[in-house]
């Protein structure tokens, strides 16, 4: 952490200024020490990172234990084909028509916010462009100890600041960003809602708030879903993600299916429309997530079905409740992208 970041942190709690006491230094870089509360707490900085995580909830503490194990596992996401996915993806969902056109998007903001951060794979989609530059700011959230994996990824790129800390308890002043991106991460907090009131709070008048979460299934989806949870929730992490590898190879047996069937009239109980499904699709989106991608390899789908799977927190939402959640924060919606999976928004904070 460079010291000159020392300004645009807070005490989670009182949103005070913190006093640094060094323990060990690189030139103006702090490698170790503690961010020192008006009440006497310390926040220990180690490995150049400040810790900031204070929660007590079994649920939430899970689910970060399941994130920091599945993005210290870099062979099952980090390939060229998972990253050429995941760039076309989020182009479609949050409406850019080029990749430069999004690094253009979050170079254009003073400081930036990836709340949620993992590893810094999304992020990393556009800061490693040859457009990026180091006139913006790039700070990194997260909850796990997959921030430590994100500093050792993106480390190298100047004006980057990577914090542990909770979504719910920003250790930031109100309105410290002109950007904040969230990519599949707010369902993963307690509360979704809160997580985007939290957001909005440091979010500067005027600046865009970027967001995906996911979205309420049918009735089937969910209970299986739920179910398949719920049977893993006594598993370790290790063991959890063993246990995925049969999800994935149904869904790999049933993707090599190739075959397609025609509804003429829509299945109401269960969600259903009428028209032309794939098969697999069809199990997917109505009976259970069974994803398979012949692009990736198998572990990379492993890695999908166990991000899926295994947090505690998880929670879908319909789109009248995101609009709603927007609204109270103060949110003005520029753009509402609906995904069978989930929802983007791209939503302002008027001035």
């Amino acid at each position: 952490m460079h010291r000159n970041f020392l300004d645009i942190l807070a005490d989670p709690i009182d949103l005070y200024p913190l006093r640094l006491e060094i323990n060990e230094r690189r030139d103006d870089e702090i490698l170790e020490g503690f961010l020192k509360a008006r009440n006497g707490t310390g926040y220990a900085v180690r490995r150049g990172i400040p810790r900031f995580v204070l929660t007590q909830d079994e649920a939430q503490l899970q689910t970060s234990k399941a994130f920091g194990f599945k993005w210290g596992k870099l062979d099952t996401y980090d390939s060229p084909a998972a990253k050429a996915n995941a760039t076309s993806w989020m182009l479609d969902k949050y409406g850019f028509e080029s990749l430069r056109a999004w690094v253009s998007h979050f170079g254009s903001k003073d400081c930036v916010l990836d709340l949620g951060c993992g590893s810094g794979f999304s992020s990393s989609l556009w800061l490693n462009c040859k457009e990026w530059t180091s006139n913006t700011t790039w700070v990194g959230v997260d909850i796990s100890s997959a921030i430590d994996v994100a500093q050792d990824r993106l480390g190298h790129i100047p004006n980057t600041l990577f914090i542990q800390a909770d979504a719910l308890q920003l250790p930031f002043p109100d309105a410290s960003f002109d950007g904040i991106f969230s990519e599949g991460v707010l369902h993963h907090t307690p509360s979704t809602r809160r997580a985007i009131l939290s957001a909005s709070r440091v979010l500067k008048a005027g600046g865009e708030f970027d967001f995906y979460v996911y979205r309420r299934k049918g009735p089937v989806r969910e209970f299986t879903d739920d179910y398949i949870r719920q049977g893993i929730s006594s598993m370790s992490d290790e063991d959890a993600w063993e246990t995925m590898r049969s999800l994935t190879s149904l869904a790999r047996e049933l993707a090599q299916l190739r075959t397609r069937i025609r509804l003429q009239h829509d299945v109401p109980l269960l969600g259903i429309e009428a028209g032309d499904h794939d098969v697999h699709r069809l199990i997917y989106w109505n009976l259970a997530k069974l994803y398979w991608n012949d692009t990736l390899s198998f572990e990379e789908n492993v890695h999908v079905n166990f991000d899926w799977y295994r947090p505690k927190y998880a929670h879908r939402q319909t789109a009248e409740q995101v609009k709603e959640w927007c609204n109270e924060a103060q949110l003005t919606i520029s753009r509402f992208h609906e995904q069978n999976s989930g929802f983007s928004v791209r939503a302002l904070k008027p001035r």
